[in-house]
């Protein structure tokens, strides 16, 4: 059997809000930007007559995060009691390798990122910290000497088959 990683999808409230937060913010550029409907993807979503915005954003390593507006049904926000907890069944995360730990957690904080911890030397040549996005998607930074020196490098194409893109999921 093959396995291999395709991409990481979080839902967010406003799809040009969290561009500009992935994008400006840790420096991801758009693979594709796509609305899309359809009988395939209520099938595939599971919600009757459902329709989203959606964009993949790219790092250098290739992998992309597909970032997922619904408009119907409409977005809903998390239950507050359950936003912060790390801890509880289904809580993922995505991270980041980044060159600079404490500005990079400074310009998402600045932008709206709530802030678990501040970055942390976890090892030689290791910091890390976790925050969540606008969203409350948690994200995890890391900056890795070892990595630097490096840098791990995949070439896929996570942009759906057919031009239509039903490819949120």
């Amino acid at each position: 059997m093959t396995v291999t990683m395709n991409h990481t999808g979080f839902v967010v409230s406003d799809l040009d809000k969290a561009i500009e937060f992935y994008g400006k913010g840790l420096g991801l550029k758009i693979v594709l930007n796509v609305e899309a409907d359809g009988p395939e993807l209520s099938q595939w979503l599971g919600y009757d007559n459902a329709r989203v915005k959606a964009a993949f954003m790219s790092g250098d390593d290739g992998h992309s995060v597909e970032l997922i507006e619904y408009l119907n049904p409409p977005v809903e926000a998390r239950d507050p009691a359950e936003q912060h907890r790390r801890h509880v069944t289904g809580a993922a995360h995505l991270a980041f390798i980044v060159d600079d730990i404490e500005e990079t957690h400074r310009r998402l904080v600045s932008m709206g990122a709530t802030k678990l911890n501040p970055p942390v030397q976890a090892g030689e040549g290791l910091k890390g910290c976790y925050l969540q996005d606008p969203d409350g998607n948690w994200i995890e930074l890391d900056q890795d000497d070892v990595h630097a020196r490096t840098p791990y490098r995949v070439v896929q194409n996570t942009v759906p088959a057919t031009a239509a893109g039903t490819g949120a999921g």
